[in-house]
């Protein structure tokens, strides 16, 4: 996605159908939850048609599924580029949430837009907690969006930024004094398009010159006591996207964040890969390039034949000078090669033209045209990959990622001595569950995204496939029931997939007090998936915790239930025995069900159990007989190592990971950019084996040390190395 920067060079005007787009999103943060209503995305609203009329958007092709929430005094902007000279008339935005009582409302501005910032790379960083923290003005009146204190956030410390306050706000164009403003009432739908009318408001529209950079700017009001109860929140329908820049931001304020976003004093605007769902409805004057809309959404797919993409190209210059489009072309890439250009032809508006069959890889594709007059504009870059099937397991990262930690450490063989993760043969997938991808495999896990939930709802698609007979199929996280239900308890009956599948006839959503707490656990004895576990932890002595916000920087809302089958569980909490997890036979399917992520057992005393040979996930490998298990599977490095630490920016927890080739004493110790010692991790005797160790940011006495750079330094018996580490507050 990075080769739109350079695409972007050749446009004269970045304009994408009726929408205005830039000038070219996990950390499981709880202000983006699922949205699962029933939406109808600004480009389909009912709009004036007239060719001087348009609806200015970022989301044009592009299905919300996000609820993107914020309190009193939170901001909310986006960033636009104008195709033309015109007006603004109106702005819609597209509520997913609306405030639960009356007297909440909402401020509107307009500024000059002082971002975005070439030396940042707005994409690669939206959503790292530090990195994308730009700062804020520290005022009398508290911590706000304008004034003449600005304080730097975590955006500085990066490698290239430079000395420079990074205020993404320009001036005031709109209106000349004060702002606009809106009341936010309750409805029945709990959301809905509202329309900001910028001349009922204020008596005056907002023009702009073709090529004009500005941000539409928001802020929540009327419940500054209530602090971030969601009640008295307020959502936007949002979506993912990644462009640079990123074209969202969101100002975190005192009361949906008394101690800053992440309990820094890190208040302020951050860069978001979430985009809202809003549209700037404006009338255009003078000429525009080609406008390039409704395109085909080409999905990931199975078929290794050539497809076809179809794009709605218009021209019509608004002014009355000559228009029409006088070439377009389909530009493809395959696994990064440079681009293929393919004539495309028309009929009528509609352009399309062929993308050769692939045996399997990733595509990514625009369009561009130029009109007769030389004026050229293009899409931003589309992607799809060919699948090919290589494995009788599949493993779902339901709105999460593929790789890195923690995704690809849910399937752990740790002794405690060694550590590895299990090597079964297997896919990944990042996507909805196809039938045709189902149809392929014999056993497939669903981990959900810990803390937000699943981004696709597969129960369709895993009922139909589990009906073809003899499947595995493991439901890992604790948001699913609640994405489902909107969050709701309720019972469930024979016909439903909850009740004939999982093994749940009631479901109990999240029922821990706060997303921050830690909940003791106990695994159930002589179950064939935890009984491992409960004899290994009650012979240490220790309790089960389920601790998401340690283990994987996440939230904890686990979520409980009432099995179908007694006896049937395998993971209850201590305080009631509630079950939430369970394993069972549907007919001749195997089915495993955790209400929790399953990675965030751990113990008090300190052992990672999720990361075990014990674990109820690994443990399931071998009941689904996809793989025999055993401690002596787990081999002795060739050679002593330290890596790298991960995450790297990291905070609060980074993991370092090393390797003994042979049995020894060892020290792991960090030190600060002045050479002085912080924190002993490690110092003692070790046997043969890879290791990791957590630093959680504090030094030998308990103390949170400062942001900076940190080294690690590894020695032991004829091997020293040392490696570096960010942490970022």
């Amino acid at each position: 996605m990075y080769r739109v920067k350079t695409l972007l060079v050749m446009t004269t005007i970045l304009v994408l159908s009726t929408s205005l787009f830039a000038i070219i999103e996990g950390n499981g943060n709880s202000d983006a939850l699922p949205y699962y209503g029933n939406v109808q995305p600004l480009d389909t609203r009912d709009t004036d048609t007239r060719d001087t009329d348009a609806t200015l958007t970022w989301l044009d092709g592009i299905t919300p599924n996000t609820n993107f929430v914020g309190s009193t005094n939170d901001y909310f902007m986006e960033y636009y580029v104008a195709p033309a000279d015109g007006y603004i008339n109106s702005i819609d935005f597209n509520f997913s949430n609306l405030f639960e009582f009356s007297g909440g409302g909402m401020s509107i501005w307009i500024y000059e837009a002082a971002y975005p910032w070439p030396e940042i790379d707005s994409e690669g960083i939206a959503d790292v907690s530090g990195d994308a923290w730009l700062g804020y003005y520290d005022e009398t009146s508290g911590f706000e969006t304008t004034g003449t204190n600005w304080v730097r956030g975590g955006v500085n410390d990066l490698d290239g930024a430079l000395d420079v306050d990074y205020d993404p706000l320009g001036a005031q164009v709109w209106p000349a004094f004060g702002s606009g403003s809106i009341s936010l009432e309750p409805n029945a739908d709990d959301g809905g398009v509202v329309n900001f009318d910028l001349v009922e408001a204020m008596g005056t529209n907002h023009p702009f010159l073709a090529g004009d950079e500005f941000v539409v700017v928001v802020r929540f009001n009327g419940f500054e006591e209530q602090g971030d109860d969601g009640d008295y929140q307020a959502g936007f329908l949002s979506a993912t996207l990644h462009v640079d820049p990123q074209p969202s931001l969101k100002f975190y304020g005192t009361i949906s964040s008394p101690d800053g976003r992440l309990g820094n004093d890190d208040w302020g605007w951050y860069i978001r890969s979430y985009v809202w769902d809003w549209g700037v409805n404006v009338t255009l004057t003078s000429d525009r390039a080609p406008v390039l809309t409704g395109w085909n959404e080409l999905g990931v797919t199975l078929s290794q034949d050539a497809r076809t993409a179809t794009c709605i190209i218009t021209d019509d210059n608004p002014s009355g000078g000559d228009a029409g489009v006088a070439s377009a072309n389909l530009m493809y890439s395959v696994d990064g090669a440079d681009y293929v250009s393919v004539a495309m032809t028309a009929e009528v508006d509609t352009f399309s033209a062929d993308i050769p069959g692939i045996a399997g890889g990733d595509v990514d594709y625009y369009f561009e045209a130029t009109d007769v007059l030389g004026n050229t504009n293009s899409t931003l870059v589309q992607s799809y990959s060919v699948f090919v099937p290589s494995a009788p397991t599949l493993v779902v990262f339901n709105g999460g990622a593929t790789g890195g930690y923690p995704y690809a450490y849910y399937f752990g063989i740790s002794d405690f001595t060694n550590y590895s993760t299990a090597d079964f043969p297997h896919d990944v997938w990042d996507g909805p569950i196809l039938e045709e991808l189902a149809a392929a495999y014999t056993t497939i896990y669903e981990i959900s995204h810990y803390g937000n939930g699943p981004a696709w709802d597969n129960r369709e698609v895993i009922a139909a496939w589990l009906e073809t007979g003899v499947k595995n199929y493991g439901m890992f996280g604790d948001e699913f029931f609640g994405a489902w239900t909107g969050w709701i308890d309720q019972d469930y009956v024979a016909g439903d997939f909850e009740y004939d599948v999982l093994g749940v006839a009631h479901i109990y959503n999240d029922i821990v007090a706060s997303s921050a707490d830690v909940t003791p656990v106990e695994a159930v004895d002589g179950n064939v998936l935890t009984g491992e576990l409960y004899t290994a932890h009650t012979a240490l002595g220790d309790t089960l915790m389920y601790d998401p916000v340690y283990e994987v920087g996440g939230v904890n809302w686990l979520d409980g239930f009432d099995v179908v089958d007694a006896g049937s569980e395998n993971m209850v909490t201590l305080a009631d025995g509630m079950a939430i997890g369970l394993n069972r036979m549907s007919g001749d399917d195997k089915i495993v069900v955790l209400g929790f992520d399953p990675i965030s057992i751990n113990a008090s005393p300190y052992t990672w159990w999720g990361f075990s040979y014990e674990s109820a996930q690994t443990q399931s490998l071998e009941w689904f007989e996809i793989w025999t298990l055993s401690v002596d599977d787990v081999t002795v490095p060739e050679n002593s190592a330290l890596s790298a630490a991960y995450p790297n920016p990291f905070n609060p927890t980074t993991n370092i990971e090393f390797q003994l080739a042979n049995a020894s004493d060892v020290s792991l110790t960090v030190y600060n950019m002045l050479g002085q010692e912080v924190a002993t991790l490690i110092s003692g005797f070790q046997t043969a084996g890879s290791y990791t160790v957590q630093w959680n940011g504090l030094d030998a006495v308990g103390h949170s040390v400062p942001s900076g750079l940190y080294f690690y330094t590894m020695q032991t018996e004829g091997f020293s190395a040392t490696q570096k580490m960010m942490l970022l507050k």
